[in-house]
């Protein structure tokens, strides 16, 4: 884990700060760095600060007022070292932390996997929704179409049908005609 406001603290490590001179802050004269003769490489008074990682979480020390690149390596603790119990469940704490990150880390990725397999099926089901409705159109145009034909051919046939009866009605009255004739 990269620490934000990084400091090397004893042993080594580093310490993440929360700057506390703008902020309230419990009394007591250890964090009136306005007092201090200290002073940094900018020689400015050092800000009270507060540790925020691992085992020196909470501890309460002075470094450089300044953030970022333009800080200085001034750091000096004002509380003395967690004692061992607080300082394991503080690290198991941290562990958990890290570890919870993780798996957030990996639930997200997942939640983006289903997301995006989400967008895949709803665009697939989009395009088989527009593609069924054009085989639909078509259908409907071709039954139509279908329709529209056989209603011609019957109309013919029908037209057909009836000059054959009006045909064989009209040979039917003249050979009645000329039968009865002779």
């Amino acid at each position: 884990m990269a620490p934000r406001n990084g400091y090397t603290g004893e042993g080594g490590s580093s310490v993440i700060s929360t700057d506390l001179s703008h902020g309230s802050v419990e009394s007591g004269e250890s964090l009136q760095s306005t007092s201090s003769p200290h002073r940094c490489h900018h020689v400015m008074r050092p800000a009270r600060k507060v540790a925020f990682v691992y085992a020196a979480t909470g501890r309460r020390f002075l470094g450089c007022p300044l953030s970022g690149p333009d800080r200085c390596s001034l750091f000096m603790w004002i509380d003395e070292a967690w004692g061992p119990v607080l300082s394991r469940s503080l690290i198991q704490l941290w562990d958990q932390a890290f570890l919870d990150s993780g798996r957030a880390a990996r639930l997200q990725t997942k939640k983006k996997e289903m997301e995006q397999a989400y967008l895949e099926l709803w665009t697939e089901r989009s395009n088989m929704e527009i593609e069924n409705q054009q085989v639909v159109n078509k259908l409907k145009t071709t039954i139509l179409d279908t329709e529209i034909k056989m209603s011609r051919r019957l109309e013919f046939h029908t037209k057909m049908c009836v000059a054959f009866i009006s045909s064989a009605v009209t040979l039917a009255s003249v050979l009645a005609y000329v039968l009865s004739a002779h």
